[in-house]
C-alpha cells in the first residue's frame, strides 16, 4: 500500500487544510504523523497519491505556515518506508 502524508507542525492547521481538501473533491484522512517522518504535531493529512497534484496546488495556494513536508509511505509486509517528497 502506498500513500502521502502531509505533514504539519500545527493541529489547527492540519484539520483546517484536511477540510480545505475535502471541499475541493479530495478524499483525505487526519491521521498520527508515522514516527519515523519525525517532524510535525502528532497529527497529519492521508492523501492517495493521484491526489497528490490538487494538494501541491492548494499548498501552494494557502502556503500554511506551520506546513512540515510531504511524504511517501509505503508499507508491505508489516515494515513502513518512509520518504520525503517535494
Amino acid at each position: 500500500m502506498e500513500y502521502i502524508v502531509i505533514a504539519f507542525r500545527s493541529r489547527a492547521q492540519t484539520v483546517k487544510f484536511y477540510e480545505l481538501l475535502t471541499r475541493n473533491g479530495v478524499k483525505a484522512q487526519i491521521i498520527s504523523t508515522p514516527k519515523e517522518a519525525g517532524v510535525g504535531c502528532g497529527l497529519s493529512v492521508r492523501i492517495t497519491s493521484s491526489a497528490l497534484f490538487m494538494a501541491k496546488t492548494l499548498l501552494k495556494k494557502t502556503q500554511p505556515s506551520s506546513f512540515a513536508g510531504l511524504f511517501m509511505v509505503r508499507e508491505s509486509l508489516g515494515s513502513r518506508l518512509i520518504k520525503s517528497i517535494n
